[in-house]
């Protein structure tokens, strides 16, 4: 019987092993085509717009996202309303959003608008964005949605909740009008019975 056990116990740790290494593999980042670094590779436009700064310096960029996750929303909307229509004022705004506390509204304005310049970027920087803000970004969005649905739904069910309980309320004090009444008739029934 201890034999067995021991022999259970073994192969758990066996298997327990195995798991642990599979996870590590899975968790290692596995070499792509893209094997230069981003800070070699890194820029937003081949030919970048004529006022946009910092076109190949991911340094600035990732500095001002941390800034702006350090920063209220209300400061950081007031220097969102500052900025100008350009490219570079459009990043600006968009990485000023992409913090938890920005509203819905302003998240998705500031989206769409840089979907709007994504096919202008360089494919190494279409890809950055999309997979360290965008996807990110937009399903916080879809997730904030289904919240608001839930919340509609949950106040119409509440709403409906209370509609039906006072309705329960009525029918009681008409059924105990309803059993007082029929408990008098039989009290006379009786009474002229006898």
């Amino acid at each position: 019987m201890r034999i067995i056990s021991v022999v259970i116990a073994l192969m758990a740790l066996t298997g327990c092993q195995m798991l642990k290494g599979l996870n590590d593999k899975a968790l290692s980042p596995q070499p792509s085509e893209n094997t230069q670094t981003l800070a070699d590779a890194f820029c937003f436009f081949e030919q970048p717009p004529a006022s946009f700064e910092y076109n190949c310096d991911p340094a600035y960029w990732l500095s001002l996202w941390l800034t702006a996750d350090a920063t209220q929303w209300n400061k950081r909307k007031a220097s969102i309303k500052d900025l100008g229509t350009s490219e570079f004022d459009r990043l600006q705004a968009y990485i000023y959003t992409l913090p938890n506390d920005t509203p819905y509204q302003d998240r998705l304005r500031a989206q769409l608008a840089v979907n709007d310049m994504l096919d202008k970027f360089t494919p190494t920087a279409q890809r950055v964005v999309s997979v360290i803000a965008s996807q990110q970004n937009t399903l916080l969005m879809e997730l904030e949605s289904a919240l608001v649905v839930l919340e509609k739904e949950n106040t119409s069910r509440a709403q409906q909740l209370e509609a039906l309980t006072g309705e329960a309320d009525n029918l009681r004090t008409k059924l105990e009008e309803l059993l007082q009444i029929e408990a008098t008739l039989m009290d006379k029934n009786r009474s002229t019975q006898q």
